[in-house]
């Protein structure tokens, strides 16, 4: 856990346009994939695929699930596909959401429950220096296996 805010990093956020072909082409590149669930909520296509190696980390493809989703602006930009977010697992949300505020991160919105992480609440925040990052509150279960990765 990181001093002060208590993260734990969790996965990079991929967005894609082609779903299917982001993980197809990262299962030829050898991640194993693990979920999928469409979030209506957040208004994503979200898969979780681990990466090769014993201790690798997480990929999360997203993709929109309608016009005005969250990744709407990357496609009116053509940034897509990128990786766009890191997320971080956080023992407190609120608390940590606090401390990113202080520390001059800007949030995205209110905290939502996410499908992928079987409704545990997710908030994200714009910094300056380091692009998106993601808070999922702990634990931050995938439901496909009913455990956290």
């Amino acid at each position: 856990m990181t001093e002060g805010v208590g993260l734990e990093f969790h996965h990079v956020g991929v967005g894609a346009l082609d779903f299917d072909g982001a993980i197809d082409t990262y299962v030829a590149l050898g991640h194993s994939l693990h979920s999928r669930v469409d979030d209506p909520v957040l208004d994503v296509r979200i898969a979780f695929l681990r990466a090769p190696g014993p201790h690798a980390p997480w990929i999360e493809v997203l993709s929109p699930l309608g016009p005005n989703g969250p990744l709407r602006a990357l496609i009116g930009r053509r940034a897509l596909p990128s990786p766009y977010h890191t997320c971080y697992v956080v023992e407190d949300l609120s608390r940590a959401s606090e401390r990113l505020r202080e520390l001059g991160l800007l949030p995205l919105g209110e905290p939502k429950p996410a499908l992928a992480f079987a409704g545990q609440p997710v908030a994200f925040f714009l910094s300056q220096t380091v692009g998106m990052l993601e808070l999922v509150q702990a634990p931050a279960i995938l439901p496909a296996l009913g455990c956290p990765p």
